[in-house]
């Protein structure tokens, strides 16, 4: 730090600002902030979109393999030993269906891991409406969450998937003019 003479300094002048290297102040953000509910919503959708892509991607990844080496490819995607009940299982599925229907398996998973990514998605940005968007979406789901609920009756994670989406349908509905402006009035 330089020091000036106090001969040199005026005191009719003003001290001039010195350069500041912090960016120009940010306008403040306009959107409402996301509720808790809100992030867990979002987390939830870009969730299942990246459990759709990995599915599939497997499953475009084992149309392309030779017939009746899915077993092996298999357990090498989930880590496990190819005699593995599991891995027996998808080899039986997976040898029951044409290389043509794999794909259509695989590009669907991928069509509906879109469909849920741009849900989280918009849902981030707050688009005004966002939750109708996915109040539509969900709500369309239920249906067929029903029927494999009456068709296997015991498995409790159908249960489980099938509370979530109503306890979402429901808070999303409550708050779904959240995003909304608010003028002044």
């Amino acid at each position: 730090m330089e020091r000036v003479p106090l001969a040199r300094v005026r005191l009719w002048e003003t001290p001039q600002p010195m350069a500041s290297t912090s960016p120009l102040p940010e306008a403040p953000d306009r959107r409402p902030r996301l509720s808790a509910g809100f992030l867990w919503i979002i987390v939830f959708k870009l969730a299942k979109s990246a459990a759709f892509f990995l599915l599939g991607a497997v499953a475009l990844r084992i149309a392309r393999l030779p017939h009746h080496s899915e077993p092996l490819e298999v357990a090498r995607l989930l880590g496990v030993n190819s005699r593995s009940v599991l891995v027996q299982h998808l080899s039986l599925i997976v040898s029951a269906l044409t290389t043509r229907e794999v794909e259509a398996i695989g590009a669907a998973c991928i069509l509906i891991g879109l469909v849920f990514a741009a849900e989280g998605t918009l849902l981030a940005a707050r688009v005004p409406w966002a939750p109708y968007f996915t109040i539509v979406l969900t709500a369309l789901g239920i249906p067929p969450e029903l029927i494999e609920i009456a068709r296997r009756p015991e498995s409790l994670r159908r249960y489980a998937l099938l509370a979530i989406n109503v306890a979402i349908l429901i808070y999303l509905w409550r708050r779904r003019n959240e995003f909304r402006s608010r003028r002044p009035g």
